[in-house]
């Protein structure tokens, strides 16, 4: 293992940037909304409008992020130089947040921008740093690899906020709370650019294999169609499993404070779950990462599933047992590491197999895409709660009639394994292994370096069958 690590340094170091968007996201998730109502003082209604805002504002970031990316390396900015340039910006746009309440500052106009300035600066850097996972290695092994340490990272960044910002947040008031807060953003900006320097240095070196498309007169001028993947069944199988991954499988952790509040009646239960979660996933992709070595990633993703879906289950009839309850949250954490992992690394394999297919290479376009179909996932999954638990005739602090509380282990428990069967069912037509990936890529290699290319667009001759990577 310690030779493994060594070899994979590089990708280490380019893995740790997940650790710095995990501490940014993480905190900004936790705290923003109480700053902005509780400690600011602004309407919630107010407060509201902004959050839709900057929602509405994040999809449309996400997408123009990956077309600026893509135009800024072909005038020579490569991906590590465009995270370098935007990690401070983003960084001290993190800071100045937090220090409102130090600055006095409650104008909302100046709060929104300087949120949606963060957002836009964070997409710039996100797009890229995802993008470049198909470029640290060509690999297979290796990106299943890259993947499970980026969750590592994300894990203890979890810890971290659930350690420090959370409880940081709780006691904020008075003018040593705001003090405190200033501090608080000044260390996670500081922490957040910093990772994403080094994983922009330790990626320096990633080579960028050059579209064949952009060999072709034709694909030298920038449309918005590039602002998309080429149409293609790997495409409708990734964005099956990004919906589940964002909308399904994060349901059982966005209702647990309702279950644990109603159903388990023990609202402080809640916190030690999700910290024991957070624990477990840095546990399971450890594991998932000794097994990429020996079995194709969407094989490992379908396994993973099924650990998720089997410790759901095995949550759900453990009753008021809190031991018992702690103990399947490690299987569902397992389970959740290789859920959240997984699906990285088989994008980036994906991005070739298209290649092959489309003579094609949009890597910017493919992470920005998926992106933004987790993001939708996951306000559709809080829309969905709202809507639920409303219809239900949910009742905030008050005893919950018996309808209220099936609804609420129906989201918990049932809609996470739902989706999981579902991605199970996807990932049995997607075949793109570690073999085939190989030879997938060798073909690429030798169409790059030929200086002409076929005049009839997308055949596959050269060894591998076109109906390669079907899903």
């Amino acid at each position: 293992m310690s030779a493994v690590v060594r070899r994979d340094r590089h990708v280490i170091g380019y893995a740790s940037g997940n650790f710095g968007k995990a501490i940014m996201l993480g905190s900004v998730d936790v705290a923003l909304l109480y700053l902005l109502t509780d400690i600011i003082g602004i309407a919630p209604g107010r407060v509201s409008l902004l959050m839709m805002i900057v929602v509405a504002g994040d999809l449309v970031f996400d997408l123009l992020a990956g077309f600026f990316a893509a135009r800024a390396e072909r005038h020579g900015i490569g991906y590590p130089r465009l995270i370098a340039l935007c990690a401070v910006p983003c960084g001290l746009a993190f800071c100045a947040i937090f220090s409102l309440p130090l600055l006095q500052a409650s104008g909302l106009a100046i709060i929104a921008t300087l949120i949606l300035f963060l957002r836009c600066a964070f997409a710039i850097i996100d797009v890229p740093h995802n993008s470049l996972l198909a470029r640290v290695t060509s690999d297979s092994r290796t990106r299943g690899r890259a993947s499970g340490y980026r969750t590592i990272f994300s894990s203890a960044a979890a810890v971290c906020v659930a350690c420090v910002v959370a409880p940081l947040m709780r006691s904020a008031t008075g003018e040593v709370a705001t003090v405190r807060l200033a501090w608080l953003g000044a260390a996670g900006g500081a922490l957040f650019t910093g990772a994403l320097l080094l994983a922009a240095w330790s990626s320096r070196s990633a080579q960028g294999a050059a579209p064949l498309s952009a060999r072709r007169p034709h694909a030298r001028r920038w449309t918005p169609v590039a602002l998309c993947p080429a149409p293609d069944g790997l495409f409708a199988a990734m964005a099956a499993l990004a919906l589940v991954t964002g909308f399904a499988t994060p349901m059982f952790t966005k209702t647990f404070l309702y279950l644990c509040t109603y159903v388990l009646k023990s609202p402080a239960f809640a916190g030690q779950v999700l910290l024991v979660l957070a624990l477990s996933q840095m546990l399971g992709a450890a594991f998932w990462i000794t097994l990429v070595p020996r079995w194709d990633k969407t094989t490992l993703l379908s396994m993973s599933h099924g650990v998720a879906a089997a410790g759901i289950m095995l949550f759900a009839a453990a009753g008021e047992n809190q031991a018992a309850l702690l103990a399947w949250s490690v299987l569902i954490g397992i389970g959740f590491a290789g859920v959240f992992m997984l699906p990285w690394g088989i994008l980036a394999d994906i991005i070739d197999f298209c290649e092959f297919r489309h003579r094609d290479r949009r890597e910017t376009a493919w992470f920005s895409t998926i992106l933004v179909l987790l993001k939708c996932g996951g306000a559709a999954a809080l829309a969905t709660i709202g809507w639920v638990l409303g219809l239900l005739g949910y009742a905030p602090g008050a005893a919950q009639t018996e309808p209220v509380t099936l609804g609420m282990k129906a989201l918990a428990f049932g809609v996470p394994v739902a989706g999981s069967f579902a991605a199970i069912l996807v990932l049995r037509r997607v075949r793109i292994g570690h073999a085939l990936h190989a030879r997938v890529r060798k073909v690429n290699q030798r169409r790059r370096e030929r200086s002409s290319l076929p005049a009839h667009h997308g055949q596959g001759t050269e060894g591998v069958p076109q109906r390669a990577a079907a899903a």
